[in-house]
């Protein structure tokens, strides 16, 4: 017994040691710096103009401003009739990150036909730039604005407005949709919606030193060059690593915001084989959205390679048409 005590006196001051470093590496970890979502508000904007017939060479002159914007990215209207008329749908489309109008292009605009609707295909800040660091100088207050300006823009084109996004697009069409900035929206079609990547590692950008660890681990820089150069127009292929952190930061405010605020009817479109987003993160969040009108529908007739760009001539152009007449459907069902 004697020595049995010694033996756990002597060991206590190292056993305690111990106990004080863990608690100490536990709180240095906890307290690392982690990646903020930041003010749950869109950044100041000028205030698109009053009237509709003004909109083509105000949106020129916002464009104008950045100095190197790929050719036909720019945010554009096309007109179902003469300019500034409006019609009864207006269609806007939210590309996803690193993406462009062209991404599932021309899907907005045969809906939009098919409507008889106006079409507002807006672009997100950093994207469609001929600089690749470009990506990295936005922020999500940035793409907050991005989407509360397309559907002002969409309420001024038309008198119903059906708001499509694509992955991050569809992100930012659910921030919107649960807000009073989204309640004047019709429709929301959300196709191949991020609410979380496919590959989890991405998760650790927000966990505390995530955002450190994502740089240590891709470098300042990531991406390639695909081997078609139409691909490398319509996304920015190579971009910074920081450009992530908006982007997973948005996607954890999202799952985590309160959902029943969004009343609005809602499609959404995705696919099982989908590698890009989590198919079981999509229909994870879809009951908990508030809209008595709501359908969740699977995409299996789409070739796109990854089955997340589902449709569009640069990735899936067989499934365009089938996918444009499914979405007028549905509207002209509301």
């Amino acid at each position: 017994m004697s020595k049995q005590y010694e033996y756990g006196q002597a060991r206590s001051p190292v056993v305690r040691a111990m106990f004080f470093g863990l608690v100490l590496a536990l709180a240095v970890f906890f307290l690392g710096p982690a990646n903020q979502f930041g003010p749950d508000q869109p950044a100041p904007r000028e205030a698109p103009p009053a009237a509709a017939a003004e909109l083509d060479a105000w949106l020129a002159r916002q464009e104008a401003a950045v100095p190197d914007i790929r050719e036909g990215l720019h945010k554009q209207v096309t007109w179902h009739g003469p300019p500034g008329e409006r019609t009864e749908w207006a269609v806007v489309y939210v590309h996803g990150f690193t993406a462009s109008r062209l991404e599932t292009a021309p899907l907005a605009l045969r809906v939009a036909q098919g409507l008889g609707a106006n079409l507002f295909e807006t672009r997100l800040t950093g994207h469609g730039r001929s600089d690749p660091q470009a990506m990295g100088e936005a922020s999500v207050q940035d793409w907050l604005a991005d989407t509360v300006e397309a559907v002002r823009i969409g309420q001024m084109l038309g008198e119903r407005v059906l708001l499509i996004g694509v992955s991050t697009g569809a992100t930012l069409g659910t921030w919107v949709a649960a807000r009073e900035e989204g309640q004047g929206v019709a429709g929301y079609v959300f196709i191949s919606p991020n609410y979380g990547p496919k590959d989890k590692k991405s998760e650790l950008i927000n966990q505390p030193w995530g955002m450190k660890l994502a740089l240590y681990l891709e470098g300042e820089m990531r991406g390639e060059p695909a081997e078609r150069e139409a691909e490398n127009h319509a996304w920015t292929q190579i971009y910074p690593t920081r450009a992530l952190f908006p982007m997973m930061a948005l996607v954890k405010r999202v799952r985590e915001s309160d959902l029943a605020t969004f009343t609005a009817p809602v499609l959404m479109l995705y696919a099982e084989a989908d590698q890009t987003v989590d198919p079981q993160e999509i229909r994870a969040l879809f009951p908990r959205i508030g809209s008595a009108n709501k359908t969740l529908e699977v995409v299996d007739y789409s070739e796109a390679p990854g089955q997340h760009v589902l449709a569009g001539d640069l990735r899936a152009p067989k499934a365009t048409e089938r996918m444009a007449r499914r979405l007028i459907d549905w509207a002209q069902g509301l």
